[in-house]
């Protein structure tokens, strides 16, 4: 028995033969459109988070300005009842800073000067206090009569 070979090119019926590959030019865009999608989260988080810190530092820069102020006003209105304070309003124009270790205004400071004027006879104090948390700053100005 014999076999004939022969040079005559076979056309093949595959259904697959006539594809023109586009699905690695598509995976390839998917994962490159997801790869932005992922990277573009990320800054977004970042962000957020960057705002959320700044935020409560202003938050706690802001009491801590309060609460300096706070401290001068009771040298200028001691309290009665605390012998503790000055028995006498006072308000001195040198610089005070008040440095806190509480929880919630830990490694706050709080920049305060007490500023007085007379006008005819009436005393007038300008209290500004500038409180300062990590690098934010917040300032308060009081202005009171006594």
């Amino acid at each position: 028995m014999f076999l004939k070979l022969s040079n005559e090119r076979v056309q093949c019926s595959n259904k697959f033969s006539h594809q023109s590959g586009i699905g690695l030019p598509a995976a390839i865009f998917v994962i490159t459109l997801m790869a932005v999608i992922a990277v573009a989260v990320n800054q977004l988080v970042s962000q957020n988070a960057q705002t959320f810190e700044e935020e409560l530092n202003l938050t706690r820069a802001f009491y801590a300005a309060e609460s300096g102020a706070g401290f001068v006003m009771n040298t200028v209105f001691p309290p009665e009842e605390y012998s503790a304070y000055a028995t006498t309003a006072e308000c001195i124009a040198t610089e005070r800073t008040y440095n806190f270790t509480v929880d919630g205004l830990n490694q706050c400071s709080a920049v305060v000067t007490c500023t007085p004027v007379t006008i005819g006879a009436t005393t007038y104090a300008t209290i500004q206090s500038e409180g300062t948390c990590g690098d934010v700053e917040r300032t308060v100005q009081i202005r009171t009569v006594y």
